[in-house]
């Protein structure tokens, strides 16, 4: 967590410097119960996140030397330094306590990864992630929560996002681990978990939907029409065949990429009706991909978006 307080949107920040020192490390159970101080205002205390969990953190995202992860509420530094150091990547984080923001760029230079980690003062509502391919967070709950819209307005579709021990309500993580992390609690130990979160694409809407290279006698022939709603990564989905509605399951997203299954009529005259499995990207207003069924059958498929609702 940063040592220093992170507001809520359009409220003056709050320094958690001088109410609790800056390198005290304190157990979860109390972290949970210091999530304001003066004017009810939320702020995240200094708590150095276990080495292992940074591994994990790192882990889960899958970070890659292509990546470029930020961490809100960095401390020290750790976990953008650990992301350069031992996968390759770019970073670097956002705190408003000034002497760590010093004391991280001194770490990242000590380590060798100054050229590819910068750190900075700021306020983390207030910071652009839109070069991030991963942002990290160990933060309390209020401040969590409060970031989520930042988050998914300016990071792109396939970002990935990982809070240790406190999730978005509300939003289903895509994965979560929990395991022992010894350097907790004064180095007691105790349990941590991370919450990966894919930033989906957008797909809320009605799509025409249209397939080629197909055999004639396998798929039918009358206009086709996708229609989604959106949780996130969770699609409710039906296709409507004409008159014809068909159950879609399966339906869900993993970033920019898609995924569903229906049962597919035929041709008068054609074999039975059978699952086809759509796979695809998402690029804005379109989609597309392959879609296969059980007979071994492949076509391409495309789709447009023609309404919002």
């Amino acid at each position: 967590m940063g040592a220093a307080a992170h507001r809520c949107p359009r409220r003056r920040l709050v320094r958690a410097i001088g109410l609790l020192p800056a390198a005290a490390a304190m157990p979860a159970a109390l972290v949970a119960g210091v999530a304001r101080a003066q004017d009810d205002k939320p702020f995240s205390p200094f708590i150095t996140t276990p080495g292992n969990t940074v591994m994990r953190m790192l882990s889960i995202a899958s970070v890659g030397k292509g990546d470029h992860v930020i961490d809100l509420g960095s401390g020290d530094g750790r976990i953008p330094i650990a992301a350069a150091l031992k996968f390759g990547a770019s970073g670097g984080g956002v705190d408003l306590d000034a002497m760590l923001v010093e004391l991280s760029n001194r770490n990242a230079a000590a380590s060798g990864v100054g050229d590819r980690v910068r750190f900075e003062r700021g306020d983390v509502f207030a910071t652009d992630v839109r070069k991030a391919t991963v942002v990290t967070l160990y933060l309390l709950p209020p401040i969590v929560q409060g970031l989520r819209p930042v988050l998914l307005r300016q990071l792109r579709p396939g970002s990935r996002i990982v809070s240790h021990d406190f999730p978005f309500e509300g939003w289903q993580a895509d994965a979560s681990e929990t395991f022992f992390a010894p350097e907790k609690n004064d180095g007691r130990g105790g349990n941590s978990t991370v919450f990966l979160y894919v930033v989906p694409a957008e797909v809320h809407g009605r799509w025409a939907v249209s397939w080629s290279g197909a055999p004639a006698d396998s798929l039918p022939s009358v206009p086709a029409e996708l229609r989604l709603q959106q949780v996130h990564q969770v699609l409710d989905a039906e296709l409507s065949l004409g008159r014809q509605v068909l159950e879609v399951r399966d339906a869900r997203l993993a970033g920019e990429r898609v995924r569903f299954t229906v049962a597919l009529p035929v041709r008068a005259g054609g074999p039975p009706a059978a699952p086809w499995q759509f796979e695809g990207r998402v690029e804005g207003e379109t989609m597309g991909g392959i879609a296969r069924n059980d007979r071994g059958v492949e076509t391409r498929w495309q789709a447009r978006r023609t309404a919002v609702r």
